[in-house]
């Protein structure tokens, strides 16, 4: 008889802990145990714990409170290596000293003339940056500027004030003032955004009362928790000799419920290609599959449900076509029932294969709009849920811990929507046409809109503002306390990855444990690409899958 050898592969593990309680706290609802729920448990009424009850203020006195520390000895540390004189650090901006050279700290307010200020329209999903994220699968419909809000124009009428509890005060630039002296921390509106807290040196006017800006700065990237280590990771092995190092499968987009908005042109099936990335991670012989430990889907699982205003006119259609019900083809929540029962059985068969799978909520799950957003119900993902060991429906934002690996991220639209008080002017571009309306201004890009909220330490500066939140009071639950070493964003346009230092800078290699690696993980809808990330080394790959011959 002929005895044949094979070989035994140990798929890739990294011990796991979830981090997200701080975003489920401020999330859950008023039944659950925890948040809102834990004060009405605890004696007080429903009425007076409710988060709606709250002012939005005590987010941005709360966010203040946490990052004030940190932008001021940031700014201390830069005025001493630049030999500036010694400024006083002022406690409220109410008690600053005119002429004198100070340091405030306090949340930047940006205001536009309401003339040149976008339409405000009936819901959230009409401008916002809900678009950038999921387009519109209507042909018909009109695409939206990438842009709403404009360059900031002093001349105008703009202003920026630096606000706290106390006051405000309004910032000028050196260069508003005819100082053209280079300085690389010099306050640009332009790289701010409504909700930034920030420290400002300078000194105010005694005549006009506003403040001229020798520098900004910020609270920087957060520490490094102490006691991290990377010990428990452990590599695919193959006859427990260990070969590959332990990888972070990040996609965003699978569009569950529909194929991509481009497939008609392009011919391409994304149904298809979502199983192909299905065997990829399954069969051990289609490349590094068994590196594999964890599979975070960053939003964007399901297909977005019929819009509102169109469901209720063909309701109407069926109602005069003597139909006694709603079929599939006239309800919207049928649309979306079918997207996650698809979502149900896809991650049930990457589950069924040992792989752990963790699912953050985007724009068109069935949870709250509101951030941080609630995990799916288990009802809604009834055959995921039964692997009790390997799938964890997270919050949005998400946050984790592999083996001493940080890992933090969301769907994208907390960066999708501070990109839209990012601007830029093209270049070779006028910024005004004959008419005096702006022309091709272009949002930052998303990996310098991710890498601004780790300098600014805040997953979700715009928030309240134009970012939907829960008015928590006693703290910000999107305030950085400590550095991610892997940082992502979902449903981007494009792949893009970036490696940041203990300071913020970018850096070609990762030396040490204060490094971060920043994702912009793409829409498998629209790109059938999704990103590697080595949780040893923070090396990062992208992997494409296309069904359409070149």
């Amino acid at each position: 008889k002929h005895k044949t050898m094979t070989s035994a592969t140990t798929r890739a593990y990294a011990p796991f802990e979830p981090a997200w309680s701080r975003f489920h706290e401020f999330a859950a609802p008023l039944a659950s145990s925890s948040g809102a729920g834990a004060a009405a448990s605890s004696g007080e009424s429903a009425q007076n714990s409710h988060p709606y009850n709250r002012q939005y203020s005590h987010v941005y006195s709360a966010r203040l409170k946490l990052l004030r520390r940190r932008c001021i000895q940031n700014a201390q540390q830069s005025l001493k290596d630049d030999g500036v004189d010694a400024a006083d650090v002022v406690e409220r901006i109410i008690e600053v000293k005119e002429g004198a050279l100070s340091i405030l700290v306090g949340t930047i307010v940006k205001e536009m003339v309401p003339k040149r200020r976008p339409p405000v329209k009936s819901t959230y999903t009409d401008a916002s940056a809900q678009t950038f994220l999921f387009p519109s699968d209507d042909k018909k419909a009109v695409k939206q500027e990438p842009l709403r809000s404009l360059l900031f124009d002093k001349d105008k009428g703009d202003v920026l004030h630096l606000e706290d509890e106390s006051g405000r005060v309004e910032l000028a630039s050196d260069a508003d003032v005819g100082d053209e002296t280079k300085n690389a921390n010099s306050l640009d509106p332009n790289k701010v955004a409504t909700g930034v807290v920030a420290a400002v040196v300078g000194k105010v006017d005694s005549g006009t009362g506003v403040m001229h800006v020798h520098s900004i700065h910020f609270a920087g990237p957060p520490p490094v928790e102490k006691g991290s280590t990377k010990e428990g990771l452990r590599g695919a092995s193959i006859n427990d000799e260990e070969k590959n190092d332990p990888i972070l499968l990040l996609v965003s987009g699978l569009g569950c419920g529909s194929d991509s908005p481009t497939d008609a042109e392009t011919g391409a099936s994304l149904s298809l290609r979502r199983e192909m990335l299905l065997d990829y991670l399954t069969d051990p012989q289609l490349g590094d599959g068994s590196s594999i430990c964890r599979v975070v889907v960053a939003g964007g699982g399901i297909t977005a449900a019929v819009d509102t205003a169109e469901d209720k006119e063909n309701t109407k259609k069926a109602s005069s076509n003597n139909a006694t019900k709603k079929s599939g083809k006239y309800d919207s929540t049928a649309n979306v029932t079918f997207s996650l029962r698809e979502l149900d059985v896809y991650i049930t068969e990457i589950l069924s294969a040992g792989i752990p799978v963790d699912y953050i909520p985007g724009w068109n799950d069935p949870t709250n709009a509101n951030w941080p957003q609630r995990p799916l119900h288990s009802c809604l993902l009834p055959n995921s849920v039964g692997f009790v060991d390997l799938f964890r429906r997270s919050t949005n934002p998400y946050e984790s811990d592999c083996s001493g690996v940080k890992v933090l991220g969301s769907d994208g639209l907390n960066v999708a929507d501070l990109r839209r008080f990012l601007p830029k002017k093209c270049d070779g571009d006028d910024e005004v046409n004959d008419e005096g309306a702006e022309v091709k201004v272009s949002p930052s890009s998303s990996i310098d809109a991710l890498h601004q909220t780790l300098n600014i330490s805040h997953m979700a500066p715009t928030g309240p503002d134009s970012l939907p939140t829960f008015p928590s009071s006693e703290t910000d639950p999107f305030v950085m306390t400590s550095r991610p070493a892997v940082y992502f964003i979902g449903n981007c346009d494009e792949f893009e990855a970036r490696l940041v230092g203990e300071k913020g800078e970018t850096i070609d290699t990762a030396a040490d444990d204060d490094a971060t690696r920043l994702v912009c993980v793409p829409s498998f809808s629209a790109t059938g690409e999704v990103v590697l990330v080595n949780l040893r080394t923070l090396e990062c790959d992208v992997v494409s899958f296309n069904d359409v011959s070149p």
